[in-house]
């Protein structure tokens, strides 16, 4: 029985077989061919298959950038690298002599790399579509007189015969390949490794140098430094998850509408290393360059020169991302031991030793669900965790992590506490990150977390689910990575996303969901006979949001400043609706230009406080200019802004140059010609009386 499923693209018999042999063995091996990279990457990544192996890079072709993108889209790492001598062998039916053959077969690729070599044999090359297929054609279709030009093993499998080995031109020809799975590997130290990171960068003067220089500065050796333009589509895809918000807003917009000439050229930086990304000193190099990045991720941590760990433990076909967890068990404390605690605690205690502490006593409950009760936080520390997840209400955290810091400040220096892994499960998120990493000692390492889901949600098990995740401080990474591997191995869609675009996100889903929730929730609708569908689900999201306390919903608002911003939409949405379906547009437009700050409103009102005295000596002597502006350009659109509005400021007119554009806007808006001539001064001057005023704002508002 096979210990490891392999994926490869090509026939039986391909190059990337024989790197998987050469690479793993063929003991416990199972080897399937795909017809194209997508399907064999979607095998491994979906849990059909446990690994995969890509050619990543030719010394002859250079780099395959098709199985970069791939890699990036279905989220898999590098756990191992070998290098394959391409050696191309010409295969024939048995019982063929070289010197009748007519033609060679194979791919395009490998002809050309054998094209001095045909030419003195006096063969003709013929492009096919695979080596190894090349080798299967000929023996399905019994050819005579074809030879193909594939690898050795292809004899194997199809039964013919090699006439000729190495019949390459240049013999500098190596292959490197890499070795892919859904989970990252964990090299144990002394182990020399390598390291493969992928990033982008904003187009600043410097930025690249300055992204460089956190591995110079640290004298960490890099082996490989690439850039290329990524498709729009994997970037947007990549930006949609990672874009910092950092980048200002109509960056964002340059980059996502690609508007602009550089906009549609976005560079993805790929970065070799020889070190361990579990190095303290290769921990902080990552952290300082993730600062600068607009999209980072570690594409794999893996043994240098082709050695292997982590492979032990994998079974016959199973699948990865739904395997049970088989690390050591961890020691995890859950702080708030509510509703949230109770439902992650006792999947936890399934795998691990799960302790919880909470305000109330639930002991009974901890009880039932396999969880150790403590009595106290300093008890809970007490226990020597390897991680403590905080599941309190977003209202209290703060001052819940302040608790913790003191607790954590009366240990010695060599209590395990100093040491943890804290872990918040809050709906907003930079408020979680920029707390824990104010308070919490440098010593503790922080991830800062959301699972998408509830007792409700995931009642019937948590596959598909999301489960976001931003890795903030790491001094110990593999065990964060252990953690988040517990997550994985239940199934959970892993987001790994920075809060600050979480939070953006969030802004625009859960805050207006809950909102919407809210208000109709006041409406206090109820169904009836004629319900349709979309009123139905209006219906359930208020049953879903009123479930949720009030103080989750003020939370949400309170410490997500995104909300703001989309309530504001939100607000301006509706008042646009209302000019364009419900309300007079004149009436509203009046409305809006009339009650601006700088507005004529504002001087109109505080010309009808006065009391006494002359127009001219009031603010509506000098209202701006922009107001008067837009006055006129609004009098075509209404009657009721031309006419009256313009009548009215011709009332009260307190010079020449006001008196003609009262005028221009009082023709305007009756479709006439506009009286242009000059106003005698006399008409701007005692008319505009109080009396004059009063009546004018009557006339408008009457």
């Amino acid at each position: 029985m096979a210990r490891y499923t392999v994926a490869f693209q090509g026939e039986s018999g391909a190059y990337s077989e024989q790197a998987v042999y050469e690479l793993l063995g063929r003991t416990g091996i199972q080897c399937t061919g795909y017809p194209s990279f997508d399907d064999a990457f979607t095998a491994v990544s979906t849990g059909k298959m446990n690994l995969l192996m890509v050619p990543i890079e030719n010394t002859l072709g250079g780099t395959i950038h098709a199985n970069c993108d791939l890699q990036l889209q279905h989220n898999l790492f590098i756990i191992a690298e070998h290098s394959l001598r391409v050696r191309h062998a010409l295969l024939a039916l048995p019982g063929t002599k070289k010197e009748s053959l007519a033609k060679a077969i194979s791919h395009p690729q490998a002809l050309a790399q054998c094209s001095s070599y045909l030419k003195k044999q006096g063969i003709v090359a013929e492009a096919a579509y695979d080596t190894a297929g090349s080798a299967k054609l000929i023996a399905e279709g019994k050819l005579e007189g074809v030879a193909a030009i594939c690898s050795e093993l292809a004899a194997e499998h199809y039964g013919l015969e090699v006439l000729d080995k190495g019949v390459e031109d240049d013999d500098n020809n190596f292959t490197r390949f890499l070795l892919l799975r859904s989970e990252p590997v964990s090299v144990p130290p002394g182990v020399k490794c390598k390291t493969s990171v992928v990033f982008s960068l904003e187009n600043m003067a410097g930025s690249l140098f300055k992204a460089l220089s956190v591995f110079a500065l640290r004298e960490i050796d890099l082996t490989k430094i690439e850039s290329r333009p990524c498709k729009p589509d994997i970037m947007s895809s990549l930006e949609r998850l990672y874009m910092s918000m950092r980048v200002a807003p109509p960056a964002k917009r340059a980059r996502t509408e690609g508007s602009a000439g550089e906009a549609r050229f976005r560079y993805l930086f790929y970065v070799d290393f020889l070190a361990n990304v579990d190095e303290h000193n290769v921990t902080n190099a990552l952290r300082h360059l993730q600062e600068m990045t607009v999209f980072f991720r570690v594409l794999g941590s893996f043994p240098q020169g082709g050695a292997r760990v982590g492979l032990a433990h994998l079974e016959d076909r199973m699948v990865p991302i739904f395997r049970p967890a088989t690390e050591p068990k961890k020691r995890i404390g859950v702080l708030g031991f509510g509703t949230f605690g109770q439902f992650i605690g006792k999947k936890l205690a399934l795998d691990h030793f799960v302790f919880a502490a909470s305000r109330e006593n639930y002991s009974a409950i901890a009880a039932n669900c396999g969880v150790t009760w403590c009595d106290s936080i300093d008890q809970l520390l007490d226990q020597q965790l390897d991680v403590l997840i905080i599941s309190v209400s977003i209202l209290s955290f703060e001052g819940m992590v302040r608790r913790i810091c003191n607790c954590i400040a009366s240990k010695d220096a060599a209590h395990a506490s100093r040491k943890m892994l804290v872990v918040d499960v809050l709906s907003v998120k930079v408020h979680a990150k920029t707390t824990l990493a104010a308070l919490l000692p440098e010593t503790c390492d922080i991830l800062c977390t959301h699972p998408m889901f509830g007792p409700q949600s995931g009642k019937h098990g948590w596959s598909g689910l999301p489960f976001v995740f931003e890795r903030v401080r790491l001094n110990n990474a593999r065990r964060c990575e252990e953690f988040l591997k517990w997550w994985t191995s239940q199934g959970c869609r892993m987001v790994d996303m920075t809060c600050e675009l979480h939070d953006e996100v969030a802004a625009g889903s859960q805050f207006v969901t809950h909102f919407t929730g809210r208000v109709l929730e006041r409406l206090a609708l109820s169904s009836g006979p004629i319900n349709t569908k979309g009123f139905e689900s209006l219906l359930q999201l208020v049953e879903n949001t009123s479930r949720d306390s009030f103080d989750l919903f003020y939370a949400l608002f309170k410490f997500n400043p995104n909300s703001s911003q989309q309530l504001s939409s939100m607000e301006q949405a509706v008042q646009d609706l209302l000019v364009r379906s419900v309300r007079p547009r004149a009436f509203v437009a009046s409305e809006v230009s009339l009650g601006g700050s700088d507005g004529l409103g504002r001087h109109l009102v505080t010309m009808a406080d006065k009391s006494g005295g002359s127009i001219a000596s009031s603010p509506m002597k000098k209202p701006g200019m922009g107001c008067v502006l837009g006055m006129i350009v609004m009098g075509p659109a209404s009657d009721y802004i031309g006419r009256r509005l313009g009548l009215i400021l011709c009332a009260m007119a307190w010079n020449e140059n006001a008196l003609i554009a009262a005028r221009i806007i009082t023709g305007l808006g009756m479709g006439g010609e506009s009286p242009l001539a000059a106003a005698p001064s006399a008409e701007c001057s005692e008319k505009t009386s109080d009396g004059a005023r009063n009546v004018a704002l009557l006339y408008l508002f009457g």
